[in-house]
């Protein structure tokens, strides 16, 4: 459950106080405007074309997942190394799957330097890298180093990453993560509708394929807006050969093969016929819905109150609500957990999720001191978190004894 807290010190007895809670992010998704309801999901059918989608590389200019990197340090020097730098020097290897991708560096935080052996030939006196961000509060020295181009070996050949290289140097050991900006796309085309399809890699396993990936799936249309793997928004789901998407049923292949020394990944969708179940979704602002942990990975976008799915048995769905520009995503709750939404092709089955949303706070004492629990919870109970576009501004709160305002604050996340 998503919670935000707070803590006030109790007043003496005799006083009397009240909390208004006022979020900082205006919740919009209330009653009054509805979203767009998709028209009508029809059965499947059964079909034997396959659809192909050759992807393409493609860059970004935010992050679009991140990885943690191990490393290894070493104090014996590499065969060339650039002249050395004020402070402490780190050396070592960032190791991908396989010793071929597996990259040896030099950093000098002080100097704001990182070298890189991209070729793998122990010469490190190439031109560094250097900082683009220096972070140096508390006792964490951090630095940034943007647009960084590698390639890593795969049986299926080199393949091309962009990302920017996030160390940190917390007074022994380096660690290391990617925020990785480039991912493979194409244009899917179903009953007239273009989606933007592609693939989203976690750090390449070495063999070629895909299957690690996260699968990109979103309405053309928004193609050109930023999203993120870890966001909560759903523009991405895990890699699943068994997909339902736009109200039919595909399997779902990840071909690769070598084009010119690099992989040339393409997907191709095969539609399936499926006994199809009613699912009534109550809430509003369902922007997307998806069920997974059952015969097919369930993408909904713009669900209408009715919609057909495969029958069968899935986990509570992940939810991503949008309206007028503001947009929420739900979060795991402990109630939740374990409970199953069956379907069946006899009876429609009741789904509380959706909005509007609503604020609860919840006091409970804790000696001479009040514990503020926020939540933003949708039409089922289930928890929600905004989504923000850089740093949040978490929800604020007001204490008032009688008409006079004495205290002031923000709820914290955890």
């Amino acid at each position: 459950m998503a919670k935000r807290k707070a803590i006030l010190s109790r007043p003496r007895p005799g006083s009397a106080w009240t909390a208004w809670v006022t979020p900082a992010l205006m919740v919009l998704l209330c009653s009054g405007h509805l979203l767009r309801a998709a028209a009508s999901v029809p059965s499947s059918s059964a079909s034997s074309n396959a659809i192909l989608v050759s992807l393409e590389y493609q860059e970004a200019e935010r992050a679009v997942v991140n990885w943690g990197v191990p490393v290894t340090t070493q104090t014996t020097p590499f065969k060339k190394e650039p002249t050395a730098a004020p402070g402490r020097t780190f050396r070592g290897v960032f190791n991908f799957t396989g010793a071929s991708n597996s990259i040896p560096f030099l950093w000098q935080p002080k100097a704001g330097k990182l070298y890189l052996d991209l070729n793998r030939s122990q010469d490190l006196t190439g031109d560094p890298f250097k900082a683009a961000v220096t972070d140096t509060t508390g006792l964490l020295n951090q630095q940034t180093f943007t647009n960084v181009h590698l390639l890593l070996y795969t049986a299926s050949g080199k393949c091309p990453v962009l990302a920017d290289i996030l160390l940190y140097d917390y007074g022994s050991e380096p660690m290391c993560s990617f925020a990785v900006r480039s991912f493979w796309q194409g244009k899917l085309t179903l009953q007239g509708r273009d989606w933007q399809a592609g693939l989203v890699q976690y750090i390449p396993n070495g063999s070629g394929s895909f299957d690690n990936s996260r699968l990109l799936l979103r309405p053309w249309e928004r193609r050109n807006q930023p999203f993120n793997t870890a966001d909560g928004l759903l523009a991405t789901v895990p890699f699943s050969r068994k997909l339902f998407l736009d109200g039919r049923a595909w399997q779902l292949e990840c071909l690769t093969r070598s084009q010119d020394g690099e992989p040339s990944p393409a997907l191709q969708f095969t539609e399936q016929s499926v006994p199809l179940g009613e699912l009534k979704i109550t809430g509003q602002f369902v922007q997307r819905l998806i069920l997974s942990g059952g015969p097919y990975l369930v993408i909904l976008d713009e669900p209408a109150a009715g919609a057909q799915v495969p029958a069968g048995s899935y986990d509570q769905p992940d939810v991503a609500l949008e309206q007028n520009g503001a947009a929420a995503f739900s979060v795991s709750s402990p109630s939740q957990t374990g409970r199953r939404i069956s379907v069946n092709a006899r009876t429609p089955v009741v789904l509380n999720v959706g909005g509007p949303l609503t604020n609860f706070v919840t006091v409970s004492r804790e000696g001479r001191d009040l514990d503020l629990d926020y939540t933003l919870v949708g039409t089922g109970g289930e928890s929600y978190k905004m989504a923000t576009n850089g740093s949040p501004k978490p929800p604020a709160f007001a204490v008032y004894k009688d008409d006079k305002k004495i205290g002031s604050g923000e709820f914290e996340y955890g």
